[in-house]
């Protein structure tokens, strides 16, 4: 698989998965900063990734939230009783599809 390829790891390790179409990140086992937030950026600046990204997170991802708005993506999040982020990242429909550097 390609750098590209929306299945390859990100930020050199971390495992993409598949949730019911739309790429899966699971972060919550992944603390040692910032592989959480390069993980992240890697997939969604990925050509081809798509417009909607899941994540699991231990903690609310605070520093991320600037690096999305700057990059035309949007979130929502919910904390279920276990103490689980889970967050949905839409790409904005006028933000670019991927990076072209």
């Amino acid at each position: 698989m390609s750098d590209n390829d929306p299945l390859s790891p990100v930020a050199g390790d971390v495992p993409v998965a598949w949730d019911d179409g739309v790429p899966l990140l699971d972060l919550r086992a992944v603390d040692t900063p910032p592989k959480p937030l390069v993980a992240i950026i890697e997939l969604i600046e990925r050509p081809t990734t798509g417009n909607c990204v899941h994540l699991l997170m231990a903690r609310d991802p605070v520093h991320l939230y600037p690096e999305l708005v700057e990059r035309g993506w949007s979130w929502s999040k919910e904390q279920p009783e276990d103490g689980v982020f889970f967050l949905i990242l839409n790409r904005e429909p006028d933000a670019p599809n991927g990076t072209s550097q």
